[in-house]
């Protein structure tokens, strides 16, 4: 007769348990795209989405064949647009093409341009320009339980700036993005905490604006929810998304 010792039970146990749990988990990738999904967005169904943004008007259509945004402003009686593509800038007064004197310029428009339409659009652009995806331990926030993804972007990634952490507290049952938090590091540096509200579905694509608040001591960004819980967060603006429309 062949004698076990039952610790070897508790160890095979242990690791049938803990492979079970790993292949129910899901990965970063996984929940990100399910929250892109929820959010109205479907692989290769081009779009064209505008909205109007602290006086400004935004159009960006786009597809899998590349994406387009146009900011729309007046300044001194002259109609301004900045048009801007994954690596292309040009900014038209009164319909005319106009030529930037210095790049930075450009860039500065630019970057401006596609951050608003990159926050206006969460989750659309959350893959895009990915340098790494972390899947951080589940947390609760108020009454609802967090999946916690921290990403880090590339250039044109996350809004303008190179190598920007952002994390996403994405609800575990409605899969939708509720919270985000992100670092960076133009201006002396520091970070943000979102928390969205007024959500709203605009043919099939869901709106959120945004509750924006800084923090004055030193907070990773991947611990603004604690912050948060305990507030010690200070609410500097909302970011608001005015006569949205979508067209399929």
């Amino acid at each position: 007769m062949i004698r076990v010792n039952p610790s070897v039970f508790i160890v095979l146990t242990w690791v049938m348990v803990s492979s079970s749990c790993a292949v129910n988990e899901p990965t970063a990738q996984q929940i990100l795209d399910s929250a892109i999904q929820k959010h109205g967005y479907k692989s290769g169904e081009p779009l064209e989405i505008q909205f109007d943004f602290r006086g400004n008007h935004y159009n960006a259509r786009i597809s899998d064949k590349g994406d387009v945004y146009k900011r729309t402003s007046y300044k001194d009686g002259n109609e301004l647009e900045d048009i801007v593509t994954s690596n292309t800038f040009i900014r038209r007064v009164n319909q005319k093409e106009v030529r930037m004197e210095e790049d930075s310029i450009s860039s500065i428009l630019a970057g401006d341009t596609r951050s608003v339409v990159y926050f206006a659009l969460l989750p659309y652009a959350a893959n895009r320009e990915v340098i790494s995806k972390h899947l951080m331990p589940s947390i609760k926030i108020k009454e609802d339980t967090y999946y916690k993804v921290e990403v880090t972007y590339g250039k044109n990634g996350g809004g303008k700036n190179f190598e920007n952490i952002f994390v996403y507290w994405i609800n575990q049952k409605t899969h939708t993005i509720d919270y985000l938090a992100y670092s960076y590091y133009i201006n002396g540096g520091g970070v943000r905490f979102r928390e969205a509200y007024n959500q709203r579905e605009v043919n099939g694509v869901l709106f959120q604006d945004y509750i924006n608040y800084t923090i004055d001591s030193d907070f990773p960004a991947h611990e603004l929810d604690y912050a948060f819980q305990t507030d010690q967060l200070r609410e500097i603006s909302r970011i608001d998304l005015e006569n949205v429309q979508v067209t399929r």
